[in-house]
């Protein structure tokens, strides 16, 4: 057991280390100011870590849940590795959070206070003492909950698809045909990856019956289940975004009286990114929906994407060919297929811009952003942000040239494993004639191999991408 728990401890501090491109970057982590906080005189584990750790720990550290191969129900291992424990919370690595303090609050905000962050360094630093089990008395405090959804119907594939065995980066989409008698509202969703060591992300699609005979044209192919689908689902209709998974997220539900509506005969297509550079196996990841009847009125959701451009040049001292922008966007022609190569440019148009607005950049300090005028008024429950590997920081801001600009979401200090969807614990009305701006930055020296970087769909390409959950209008 102890072995266990130690594994999961170096497995937390290698993810630190793999996010930034293989380069340890702990010395960036910020430790809690510990000074001016009463403490209890003789702490113990049972009276005083014990309802913390319970409260905030054990929702993940337990048998079946996201972190059950290290479980924190045993005194006896949790005092063993008290002093890690204490390095992981000081530092704010866990319980792991990425949003900063000057974001809108968010639900589920997985933050210690200072005061139990300074419990547990004290404990730690005391021997970390057992104490009497018959002290310990539950926290007062809400802690972490993991959300629970209800299966009402699972999506899987009837047989495992097996990679592409040529790829790095292998986008593969699946198409589900929903067998439910009356239309229906999705309420919630859990995605499950078969193999989480290879899943990226997921991205889920609805469309209408209309779709099947395009999708039943390009189904198995190549003998495999699904189809290839790079930059997309590769339909010809676009179908409606309704949700998706990135490493670290966790289980989604919707605010009370919303979902995504449903019917008999429509199609939900996931898109698959598996990133093959450590395994290469059988995959056959899992949706779980929780729904309610479409008879009850529920005000519809969207999902409203963001996107903005990817312009990383070579860090200093890197020379070559591979540092040429054209170059660049010759790879992600050859690798993801021709019509990747206008992405760069086409999303330098959508956003007002021309290279001259990424002249400054440099690849130990490179910036995407762009600006979003609302057209129309929406009312906003939650966002997400996603970025790649060499990502340092994302930030989407609600008019941040006006007199009270808000930041919708704010992550200074990215980790490619731990990306979410937050919900705002009020929902944000944005009237027409506001702006979002979204803004990503990058250090290309995190590469082992840089180059100059644009928006490409492989894992050691970049993205910056974001999505607002509204309600439909």
């Amino acid at each position: 057991m102890r072995y266990l728990v130690l594994c999961f401890l170096i497995f937390i501090s290698s993810l630190t280390v793999l996010a930034h491109g293989g380069k340890d970057h702990d010395d960036e982590a910020e430790s809690v100011d510990l000074s001016g906080i009463s403490l209890p005189e003789n702490p113990t584990y049972h009276e005083h870590a014990r309802p913390i750790i319970e409260a905030n720990c054990v929702g993940c550290h337990a048998a079946g849940q996201i972190a059950g191969y290290a479980p924190f129900t045993a005194a006896e291992d949790v005092v063993w590795a008290a002093q890690d424990i204490k390095f992981h919370v000081v530092t704010g690595l866990m319980p792991p959070w990425m949003p900063s303090s000057s974001n809108l609050p968010l639900q589920q905000d997985r933050r210690l206070s200072d005061e139990e962050i300074a419990i547990i360094a004290a404990w730690a630093d005391a021997d970390a003492p057992l104490g009497d089990p018959q002290d310990y008395e539950a926290s007062a405090t809400d802690g972490f909950e993991r959300v629970d959804i209800r299966a009402d119907l699972t999506l899987q594939l009837a047989e495992s698809y097996s990679p592409d065995p040529d790829a790095l980066d292998d986008y593969r989409c699946f198409a589900f045909e929903l067998k439910i008698d009356a239309p229906q509202f999705i309420t919630g969703y859990e995605f499950i990856p078969d193999v989480v060591e290879m899943a990226h992300h997921a991205l889920f699609y609805l469309f209408d019956e209309a779709a099947k005979r395009a999708i039943q044209s390009r189904n198995h192919t190549d003998g495999r289940p699904g189809w290839s689908c790079y930059g997309g689902t590769g339909l010809a209709s676009k179908g409606e975004g309704i949700g998706g998974w990135t490493p670290g997220a966790s289980p989604v539900l919707f605010p009370s009286g919303t979902g995504f509506l449903i019917r008999p005969g429509q199609i939900i297509v996931v898109q698959m990114h598996y990133n093959l550079w450590t395994t290469r196996q059988p995959d056959q990841s899992r949706i779980i929906l929780q729904l309610e009847s479409g008879e009850n009125e529920l005000a519809e959701l969207m999902d409203v994407p963001l996107a903005a451009p990817v312009e990383i040049p070579c860090p200093a001292g890197a020379e070559g060919p591979q540092c040429d922008r054209d170059t660049a966007i010759q790879r992600v022609a050859e690798l993801y297929g021709a019509d990747a190569r206008h992405t760069p440019d086409y999303l330098l148009r959508r956003c007002g811009q021309s290279l001259e607005d990424y002249a400054g950049n440099s690849g130990e300090n490179a910036v995407g952003y762009c600006d979003y005028p609302i057209q129309s008024p929406l009312t906003v429950f939650g966002v997400s942000g996603h970025m790649h590997e060499l990502g340092r920081s994302f930030r989407l801001e609600l008019n941040p040239k006006g007199e009270a600009p808000l930041l919708l979401l704010d992550i200074p200090r990215w980790n490619f494993h731990w990306q979410d969807h937050y919900l705002f614990v009020e929902p944000l009305q944005i009237t027409r004639g506001d702006v979002l701006r979204m803004t990503c930055v990058w250090d290309n020296s995190l590469s082992d191999d840089p180059r100059y970087v644009v928006w490409g769909e492989g894992t050691s390409d970049e993205m910056c991408f974001g999505t607002l959950l509204a309600l439909k209008q």
